[in-house]
């Protein structure tokens, strides 16, 4: 299943691996939903799900990553190490 992420939910950390906590988006029926960063890379590597995100318009595939210190975590396709594309997404809104 294709899902567009919209919005994140950061961290304080500077570290690229812990960044962002948690990802969400609304699905093809309208529903919000919101993974944390584990569940969606669990998700990609099984290939349960595929995301994608639009940054200034432009689409990007997002892909799991490996940090220098063996960390994985989550990326476009066209960031270096830091998730820069992710990172310039709006906050989620808080859960209900």
């Amino acid at each position: 299943m294709d899902l567009r992420i919209s919005c994140i939910k950061k961290s304080d950390s500077q570290l690229a691996h812990e960044r962002i906590k948690f990802i969400g988006g609304v699905d093809a029926e309208g529903l919000r939903w919101q993974f944390s960063v584990e569940e969606a890379i669990e998700g990609i590597s099984i290939g349960k799900w595929r995301f994608t995100t639009l940054v200034a318009g432009h689409p990007f595939w997002v892909v799991v990553a490996t940090s220098s210190l063996g960390y994985k975590y989550l990326k476009t396709d066209h960031d270096g190490e830091q998730p820069y594309n992710l990172l310039s997404l709006r906050e989620c809104p808080p859960e209900k």
